[in-house]
């Protein structure tokens, strides 16, 4: 049987009623979640258990389940990106995201890629920050993604200066409920589509606030995250 190769983020590890030397791997790839058994990866020196560290990202190689409910094979993983687990920001930071992704059961391209441009600020940014990106980009998952970059009333692309949750995205000058910081504005834009302009533009305090909007959003609409 051929070997499918795919990225994948690592998110849980436990035991298998195969033996004690095996266990299951719960991954998340852009083609969703899966579940993996893998031989062998609690024997001493295996390689494939050093490379899969919670919160990471591996190439991995598999054996895909054959019958309906069965499960796959791992046969190899290749670790791509690394996170440092002596930061305790990190092993927090961690924790948080795998609370998102509890609730996250199909495809989202967007969301794997952000998780990914994320993991590689952990050294230059707060975690907050990253936080929040991917809790923004985890919206379009439940259906609840915003018109983010034209007014979601008149669809005009010019003089936006407020931006509704509820309503669903930006407003402009003529439709505005309230009146938004341009900078906060920027900020808004630029975490749905670039994660270096959005961390070049964020401060403390604008996304100490969009964190509470955007968790509240979530409430309101019935997705809860221990965050």
């Amino acid at each position: 049987m051929a070997e499918t190769i795919q990225n994948a983020i690592i998110l849980n590890i436990s035991g298998s009623p195969t033996s004690i030397n095996d266990a299951f791997v719960d991954f998340y790839t852009r083609t969703g979640r899966m579940r993996l058994l893998a031989k062998g990866i609690n024997k001493q020196g295996s390689k494939n258990r050093a490379n899969l560290q919670i919160g990471s990202i591996s190439q991995i190689e598999y054996f895909s389940a054959r019958k309906v409910n069965s499960i796959g094979r791992l046969k190899r993983s290749n670790l791509i990106e690394n996170i440092d687990y002596s930061n305790e920001q990190n092993l927090k930071f961690v924790a948080k995201i795998l609370n998102i992704f509890e609730q996250i059961k199909n495809k989202s391209v967007r969301l794997f890629d952000a998780y990914w441009s994320a993991i590689q600020k952990l050294h230059e940014t707060s975690t907050d920050r990253l936080i929040l990106f991917i809790l923004a980009n985890a919206l379009s998952h439940f259906g609840l993604m915003p018109i983010s970059d034209r007014c979601v009333v008149c669809q005009k692309y010019t003089n936006l200066c407020d931006f509704s949750w509820y309503l669903g995205g930006f407003l402009c000058a003529e439709h505005k409920k309230n009146i938004r910081w341009n900078k906060e504005l920027k900020t808004i834009y630029f975490m749905f589509y670039d994660i270096d302009k959005f961390l070049a533009m964020a401060n403390d305090n604008i996304v100490a606030f969009l964190k509470h909007e955007i968790l509240e959003y979530y409430r309101n609409n019935g997705i809860y995250f221990e965050i």
